[in-house]
């Protein structure tokens, strides 16, 4: 594995003015669909997004310190740079240079009352790294927010193992090397962002799918639920070959029901913890029918318990359970004799214990 990079060793080290830079509309931070939208659109949803006024803060107070550069590389309007790492910085200078960008933001009048008080100026001018390329940067960029203390989101690592295997054709191997992250977890995260963009090219409803990325890695941790939607090991996964196989669409647009929710149905689990449940109810036709009923994941489970036991045994169970709770219940009785609802759900009680009776000849 390779030591981090520092920034200064990726290129020339010079001062650009603030409005010379530009954010990078392929962000991985950000949601595919924000890719390739207006500098305004950008700065609008990295305010929102990633607490860049708290930057801001620390900016007009402090400056901007040299010591941290922003890494830029050439763009295709000359005389521009566009910002590889440093995008939340950027949209802090940016709030605070520019008043057409801050009165877009949620909280225009904070920004302005900040932007009073700053020394930071519009025309004013900031260290820069300018690296050769994109891809030259991916040391910096995968040790600082991957595999080092300022990490991204889960959905954001996929995103950028993904740019880097798909769009500069890095094998697995090589992006482990480049960011220093172990092979498998590379192959992973980019096996998790291929299902996810199947799912969204194939109509599938994904819910907060990119919210809770994390989720689906903990499902495809899952070997069961891995051979329910029938999708590879990530260093079996070819890159861009779809990883689920056609006749697993159903199941895949199932499966992300249950973790995720699908507008139409509420998810099955309330956490992570349950997803190891969700892989054992699942596998068994059992469980899966009463979740394909509209069952919850507990009584599911419940419903596969029941199928393995005797059915004398499991009789004596419930009757056993039934008899406990009427005994606890006789205690509470005594001062509720004349409450109507509780003499109805009496009455209930009673009939289903006649319906228990054998029928008579």
């Amino acid at each position: 594995m390779n030591a981090p990079v520092s920034p200064q060793s990726l290129g020339m080290a010079k001062a650009v003015f603030i409005s010379d830079l530009l954010l990078d509309a392929e962000n991985p931070r950000l949601a595919a669909s924000h890719h390739g939208k207006s500098q305004e659109d950008l700065a609008v949803i990295l305010e929102m997004g990633f607490d860049a006024f708290a930057v801001a803060e620390s900016m007009a107070r402090h400056g901007f310190f040299p010591s941290e550069p922003l890494i830029v590389i050439h763009a295709e309007q000359a005389g521009k740079y566009t910002v590889i790492e440093g995008n939340r910085r950027l949209t802090a200078l940016l709030g605070l240079t520019r008043l057409d960008i801050r009165k877009e933001f949620a909280s225009p009048e904070r920004w302005e009352q900040l932007a009073s008080k700053s020394a930071v100026r519009g025309d004013a001018s900031v260290p820069v790294v300018v690296a050769t390329s994109r891809q030259a940067c991916t040391p910096v960029v995968g040790f600082r927010h991957i595999s080092g203390i300022l990490q991204w989101s889960p959905y954001a690592q996929a995103m950028y193992v993904a740019s880097l295997v798909d769009g500069a054709g890095l094998t697995f191997d090589q992006v482990h090397q480049e960011i220093g992250i172990d092979k498998r977890d590379v192959s992973n995260l980019y096996r998790e962002q291929a299902i996810a963009k199947q799912a969204q090219r194939l109509g599938i409803p994904t819910g907060n799918l990119e919210a809770s990325f994390s989720l689906l890695q903990v499902a495809m941790g899952s070997t069961k639920l891995r051979e329910f939607v029938g999708a590879p090991l990530g260093s079996r996964l070819h890159p861009g070959n779809d990883p689920i196989p056609d006749d697993k669409v159903a199941e895949l647009e199932e499966l992300l029901g249950y973790v995720f929710g699908n507008g139409a149905q509420e998810p099955v689990i309330t956490d992570s913890r349950q997803i190891p449940l969700l892989g054992n109810v699942i596998a068994e036709p059992t469980g899966l029918a009463a979740l394909r009923a509209g069952e919850t994941l507990l009584a599911a489970k419940q419903k596969i318990d029941d199928s393995e036991v005797d059915p004398k045994d499991r009789l004596s169970r419930r009757l056993t359970t039934a008899k406990n709770a009427l005994g606890a219940a006789s205690a509470d009785m005594p001062q509720f004799y004349a409450d109507a609802d509780i003499l109805e759900l009496l009455e209930e009680v009673s009939a289903a214990l006649r319906e228990l009776e054998p029928p008579t000849s």
